[in-house]
């Protein structure tokens, strides 16, 4: 971001603080430099800020429409890629250290503030922000694919799964490892073994929705979530393994090697197969040794007592 793309917006239901920002950012932007909206409502917040991405927003906690932190909140839930700066009338620690704790980058006192103090407050939120998605891009993604890792699925995967016994609901999970990949490995070399992964990581990106959740579990190993709903996930598990293991029929050139791979997928549903993340990965583990050692392209997992 440079400043002349520093979009700002601000949610401020009183028109002297919301022209007093406005003075304050042009002063220290330059109107060249910053666009600047603002709304007066929550409401009017959520509906904005669906429709368009900010680089800060500027947060009065006190609204008609809405109460305190809860303004906070409600706003770093839809937007969470956003730096917050709070600008509160309450010069109070216990608010200010709670707002930072919920998520603001910033708690300023607007009686305490001025044009140099909310210039930097914003700059410093931003860079503050860009560190903090950093930080988790390192904690959370796989260097090798850019997929998720196993941290970050097993932190996406347990809110799901509380959710899920709230409304008696099924949740899906698919288990793959690609077959042959050691021999790629021991024969070709660990750098063409590497573009493979990559490439395997594509081809499994290709074969879902955008609101299935993929990531690399650990080697050759790749999980998956899938987004259906109860009554449709066994037929859209069984679509969708077929549909991956359709992407892997022909052979892929890696490095100048004709090469071909498949994965064997085990699927397994929550609660059925597993009431926690580890015991629902664990059951879609074994069905998918059970489709390798069987030569077939999926299994959905039995209980022992259901054979």
């Amino acid at each position: 971001m440079t400043q002349s793309t520093l979009r700002i917006f601000h949610i401020e239901d009183d028109d002297g603080d919301a022209r007093q920002v406005k003075r304050d950012c042009t002063k220290e932007f330059d109107t060249e430099h910053f666009t600047l909206t603002r709304v007066d409502t929550i409401d009017a917040a959520l509906i904005a800020l669906k429709e368009s991405y900010y680089d800060v927003i500027l947060l009065d906690l006190n609204l008609g429409d809405g109460r305190g932190l809860e303004n906070l909140q409600t706003i770093k839930e839809l937007s969470p890629d956003s730096p917050i700066v709070v600008l509160s009338g309450h010069d109070d620690t216990k608010t200010a250290l709670d707002a930072i704790r919920g998520g603001a980058q910033e708690y300023i006192i607007k009686s305490t503030n001025n044009s140099r103090h909310l210039g930097l407050a914003i700059l410093s939120s931003i860079e503050r922000k860009a560190y903090e998605r950093h930080l988790y891009q390192l904690a959370n993604r796989d260097e090798l694919t850019g997929l998720n890792n196993r941290r970050a699925f097993n932190n996406y995967l347990r809110p799901w799964l509380i959710r899920a016994a709230r409304w008696q609901r099924t949740e899906t999970i698919m288990f793959m490892d690609v077959n042959g990949f050691k021999q790629v490995n021991d024969t070709l070399g660990h750098d063409v073994g590497d573009l493979l992964l990559q490439h395997i990581a594509t081809t499994l990106r290709a074969g879902l929705r955008a609101s299935d959740m993929l990531a690399r579990f650990a080697g050759d190993e790749f999980v998956v979530h899938l987004d259906a709903q109860s009554h449709e996930s066994v037929e859209i598990s069984a679509r969708i393994a077929e549909k991956i293991s359709a992407l892997f029929e022909k052979p892929v050139l890696i490095a100048g090697h004709k090469i071909k791979t498949s994965v064997s997928i085990g699927i397994a549903f929550y609660p059925e197969h597993g009431e926690d993340t580890a015991s629902l990965i664990k059951s879609a583990d074994k069905a998918m040794y059970q489709a390798k050692k069987d030569n077939i392209p999926y299994v959905f997992y039995k209980n022992t007592d259901e054979v």
